[in-house]
């Protein structure tokens, strides 16, 4: 078998150094499962803000000099040793996550545990297949966590995301209102344009106004937060007594995730919630018939169109740290795809 080839990570002081700086291109022998594990030779690896975030030291993992990055991918199973269901998955096409602590799957072939490869249906291609984790399974859960809330609409921020657009997909198959905020203005006309049932321009001068009369319209009591920071107070001190913020994101960069602005009084008097959301969490204390549940069921909404990444490049080693630069600043452009 040939050397496995990929993207490691060079830990830097500088937090702010372009990524080129952050990656360097590293040949290592190809390490064969361990137990529980299955080898991949890996198709498609896309960006996602986690990995950019994990670049940069400021994720809930740290990171590890040397380790091949990128969270999730495509790729087919070549080896196995990990039981009945990883024996089963050889030969197979699966969507897979990286191992916490382990290389990551911005390489050729990649190690995982076997219970983070979903098989994947013929009808879905390797560049949707490559995205099928992260965005569409944090949108049905957090979807299923705000049906739990109660909630019969959605504040959706950082909305022209691939999680967002997700969000507003699903919301609407599901029947609950979505309130989409947004920072440039080309991406209101394409989330109405997608369903969304309010969009707001957070520039705008009076966007708390335009805010707090929106959540009035549609009794919005969950927020969907990508962003953090200033955002997460500021919008919900527009929102409802007894709300709910589910953090999935950190797209600003202050050390305080409230920006220092979030007020206790708002917990005690009125009842408003803030609790965070990690899929990689999720998927490690799901039985593995749940993870196969969820699995069936995003494969599905993906077939329907429910679910839809837009890619905006597919790259080789030589091209892909370029344009990851460019998602890091043009997010919303779509995935950029690692295929080695």
């Amino acid at each position: 078998m040939e050397t496995n080839l990929g993207l490691a990570l060079k830990l830097l002081e500088d937090t702010q150094a372009p990524f080129q700086q952050r990656l360097q291109l590293v040949e290592k022998p190809v390490v064969m499962p361990k137990k529980g594990q299955v080898l991949v030779k890996m198709l498609a690896s896309p960006v996602n803000p986690s990995d950019l975030v994990y670049l940069r030291g400021q994720y809930g993992l740290p990171p590890q000099d040397g380790t091949y990055a990128g969270f999730e991918g495509c790729g087919e199973v070549i080896a196995a040793n990990a039981g009945l269901y990883g024996r089963w998955l050889v030969g197979k096409r699966v969507a897979l996550s990286a191992q916490p602590g382990q290389d990551g799957l911005w390489a050729r072939y990649a190690c995982t545990l076997a219970s983070y490869c979903l098989p994947l249906r013929k009808d879905i291609d390797n560049a949707q297949g490559a995205t099928l984790i992260v965005n569409p399974l944090t949108s049905i859960c957090l979807l299923d966590r705000a049906r739990e809330l109660g909630a019969k609409a959605i504040v959706i921020n950082a909305a022209a995301s691939q999680v967002g657009k997700g969000l507003i997909r699903y919301a609407q198959k599901l029947g609950i209102k979505t309130l989409a905020t947004v920072r440039s203005q080309a991406n209101v006309e394409t989330l109405k344009a997608l369903g969304a049932d309010w969009v707001l321009l957070t520039g705008a001068e009076d966007f708390p106004a335009q805010l707090k009369q929106a959540v009035q319209a549609s009794g919005a009591s969950v927020l969907m937060d990508a962003v953090a920071d200033d955002d997460t107070a500021r919008v919900l001190r527009q929102m409802p007594a007894g709300s709910t913020a589910i953090v999935y994101g950190r797209l600003q960069e202050s050390q305080d995730p409230l920006g220092g602005k979030f007020s206790v009084a708002d917990v005690i008097f009125r009842g408003i919630s803030i609790e965070g959301f990690w899929l990689a969490r999720t998927l490690k204390h799901a039985p593995i018939w749940k993870v196969l549940n969820l699995n069936r069921k995003v494969q599905q909404l993906f077939a329907d169109g429910t679910f839809h990444t837009d890619i905006y490049a597919q790259c080789g080693f030589d091209d892909f740290i370029a344009a990851l630069e460019h998602y890091a600043e043009h997010k919303s452009d779509g995935k950029v795809l690692l295929c080695p």
